[in-house]
């Protein structure tokens, strides 16, 4: 290379850096710098004054009764445990575990609440088929429903129709729904709280 164009090609390096370097600078003008203001937050409010009550003379604060609870009873003691862990006590304290020990508690089965009866078309995996079947149940005047409430594609969702009070209503119900599209769909008691 011949030191002239050596020259020039250094030249020009060294015009570019300088224009790389300092031209950003030259074209951005002054730039605006925003201080930001932090206030300080007190940790406590300062309390100046002491309150005072303004209820008045003559007020009497509210008194509380407690009343005897029901003698407890324990389940799990016999008439034998009883009589040993009353050994020691007084004769009046022993009267009272023998009568709780006598007492056996009744025991009731609690019953599911009947609330009435529905329909159960079926279950399908399929989100699109279970819209469909419930557009054209609501369409043709039937309550519809499905468990769970959005239907999720490839999970099982059961359609329902009711709740109704009398087995005789869905019965009809059920002719009705054979004719418009073929599902016989069988009666089932109504749980409230699945929905």
């Amino acid at each position: 290379m011949s030191a002239q164009f050596q020259n020039r090609l250094v030249g020009t390096v060294v015009i570019v850096a300088l224009g790389v370097i300092f031209l950003p600078d030259l074209l951005d003008g002054k730039k605006q710098r925003e201080i930001e203001e932090f206030t300080e937050i007190p940790l406590r409010p300062v309390i100046n004054e002491q309150a005072t009550d303004t209820i008045g003379e003559g007020y009497k604060p509210e008194t509380f009764e407690v009343e005897e609870i029901a003698q407890t009873q324990d389940l799990g003691v016999s008439e034998d445990t009883a009589q040993e862990s009353v050994a020691d006590s007084s004769p009046a304290q022993t009267a009272e575990v023998k009568q709780v020990a006598k007492a056996k508690p009744e025991v009731k089965k609690v019953e599911p609440i009947k609330a009435g009866y529905t329909l159960q078309l079926g279950g399908f995996n399929n989100a699109k088929n279970v819209e469909d079947l419930v557009k054209k149940l609501r369409e043709n005047g039937f309550t519809a429903y499905t468990l769970p409430a959005k239907p999720i594609d490839g999970s099982l969702t059961k359609v329902f129709v009711g709740p109704e009070l009398s087995t005789d209503k869905l019965k009809t119900y059920q002719k009705k729904i054979k004719k418009i599209n073929g599902l016989q769909g069988k009666i089932v008691q109504y749980n409230p709280l699945e929905n």
